[in-house]
């Protein structure tokens, strides 16, 4: 996801403000960190967002239909069928949060870079004020500059756990798809069968 050099670069950057360092050595540290920023958001950028959500509508849906269909005395289900069911509640699971999840991460990922970007104008210009009218000083950079590399760190993490449970849920989905259709048809035809045996017997 990314390589080594740009992981130290970040850990030493955050590292470094619990000591103090040079202005020169925090810009690279932000620098670094829009860096990362770009490499995440275009990480993200090619997930299969279409497909994920496609598939999880058609789960939510089958989920959905096969606990209607598990509420009609005509419909049974046996031991076998709950391999099925569990596979299916997995693959929702891995994918229900998706399109939040996502959405958060390119909402903080705009949130960081503007930061990131603000924090590295203040040190180039020198401002001496931030836009609320805060007096800008070394305490001010050192505590904001760690709250944005420790906040770039943290957004790694959770791009990384998002693709790990998208990947889960589509490779679950495609394991499973074949065995949730057939489930679903056989329980609809019990279905329709008590339905017309009742139609039969008024």
């Amino acid at each position: 996801m990314k390589n080594f050099l740009q992981l130290l670069v970040l850990y030493s950057g955050l590292i470094c403000f619990l000591s103090g360092c040079s202005d020169h050595k925090t810009e690279l540290s932000l620098h670094a960190a829009f860096t990362e920023l770009e490499s995440l958001e275009e990480l993200v950028r090619e997930a299969p967002l279409d497909s994920i959500n496609s598939v999880r509508d058609w789960l939510l849906e089958a989920k959905k239909d096969l606990i209607w269909l598990g509420s009609d005395s005509n419909v049974v289900f046996v031991r076998s069928d709950a391999m099925v069911i569990e596979e299916l509640s997995k693959a929702t699971r891995y994918l229900k949060d998706s399109p939040n999840r996502f959405a958060g991460i390119f909402q903080e990922i705009e949130r960081c870079k503007t930061q990131v970007t603000g924090l590295i104008d203040v040190i180039e210009s020198g401002a001496e004020l931030d836009a609320l009218g805060d007096s800008i000083d070394d305490i001010y950079i050192k505590r904001n500059v760690e709250i944005e590399l420790d906040a770039v760190l943290k957004l790694e993490d959770v791009v990384t756990e998002t693709l790990r449970l998208a990947r889960l849920g589509l490779e679950t989905d495609f394991s499973s798809r074949e065995a949730i259709d057939s489930l679903l048809e056989v329980k609809r035809g019990q279905w329709a069968r008590g339905i017309a045996k009742a139609g039969e017997e008024i």
